[in-house]
């Protein structure tokens, strides 16, 4: 059959059928495997410890696998095995798609790791019927009863195990390379002649007296105004704000306006440490969104992930998501956030 065309209602006479595995192959040619934002911007199912149990929590969230859709709507207790009498080791904590008849699911999982002085996680089942994405690590340390948050790893923002589900619909590099080519080319036969004659009469000036006659044409140079009067030239402004296309600011004039611009700070989400979870920046000017600040994960007061997303000019279009795993000393302090 040369040519496939899905997705088309049925007709007396003609009907169209079609597989779950259809659309599953319609939404994985455009969308990328990993975890779903919710409608504040923010990722879900994240991984907590149940304090004084082998267990932990996935909150609720979003995810895509393959093309298949998955959502936990309530938050979720994971059980762990008993952890060795001398020996460490670290489980996983996935996200499985099973494709085989007997299963047909994405659900949670636990893998166990194995036991060792130096143990590694387990590595995740990606074949023909299972793709699995890991959430997070867990250290479970040996003749003990109960997990630590310390002890946890989020993986979700890592691309190669799990990350943020993605556009696929992209323009292959090789083809701006190749329009690239073609321009230069055409550009280059194009003006070839004009630097061979500039060149012969820079040739013919450094001759007759080379440093008389290239400190004058230094000097002529820079005495011309640097406007759109003088063809070639380009006018370079300090201040951001141009009124027309020939305007350009320079980098410090662009590094000014954004030293400059004065924002409104909120905070909310305030627990019972004291700490607020939310942070929003405000710009003063048009009190649009320009950033904001989430922690999550972990117990407070030693939140594990703060969550940074940036807005365009109109405070809603998202420009950039961000997230950071923090990580503190014996004494609580925050030491790093990566």
């Amino acid at each position: 059959m040369a040519e496939v065309y899905k997705f088309f209602n049925s007709a007396p006479g003609d009907e169209r059928w079609y597989y779950a595995s259809d659309f599953a192959q319609y939404f994985s040619s455009v969308l990328s495997s990993g975890l779903l934002p919710n409608d504040n911007n923010e990722i879900g199912l994240d991984v907590k410890v149940e304090p004084g149990t082998l267990s932990t929590n996935v909150s609720v969230g979003k995810a895509i696998i393959k093309g298949y859709s998955y959502e936990n709507t309530t938050n979720l207790t994971l059980k762990h095995q008993l952890p060795e009498a001398t020996l460490n080791r670290i489980d996983r904590i996935v996200l499985r798609l099973d494709l085989k008849n007997a299963n047909r699911f994405i659900k949670l999982f636990v893998i166990a790791g194995e036991p060792a002085a130096a143990p590694k996680a387990p590595e995740l089942t990606r074949d023909q019927y299972i793709y699995e994405i890991a959430l997070a690590q867990i250290l479970v340390r040996a003749n003990t009863s109960s997990l630590l948050q310390s002890d946890i790893i989020d993986e979700r923002a890592n691309e190669s195990v799990c990350g943020i589900v993605q556009s696929l619909v992209t323009v292959p590099t090789s083809v701006f390379q190749q329009q690239f080519n073609t321009w230069f080319a055409t550009y280059k036969n194009a003006h070839e002649g004009d630097f061979d004659d500039w060149f012969a009469t820079l040739q013919k000036v450094l001759d007759e007296n080379a440093a008389g006659n290239l400190l004058n044409l230094i000097n002529n140079h820079i005495a011309e105004d640097a406007t759109i009067t003088n063809k070639g030239h380009t006018q370079l402004v300090g201040d951001i704000d141009g009124n027309s296309n020939s305007l350009v600011p320079t980098q410090n004039a662009v590094r000014k306006k954004i030293e400059q611009t004065e924002y409104k700070i909120t905070k909310s989400g305030k627990d019972s440490n004291g700490i607020f979870t939310t942070v929003q920046y405000r710009r003063k000017s048009d009190n649009t969104l320009a950033a904001k600040s989430v922690l999550s994960g972990g117990t407070s007061p030693k939140y594990t992930t703060r969550t940074l997303t940036y807005y365009g000019i109109d405070g809603t279009t998202v420009e950039n998501t961000i997230i950071k795993t923090m990580s503190y000393d014996a004494d609580g302090d925050l030491i790093s956030e990566v």
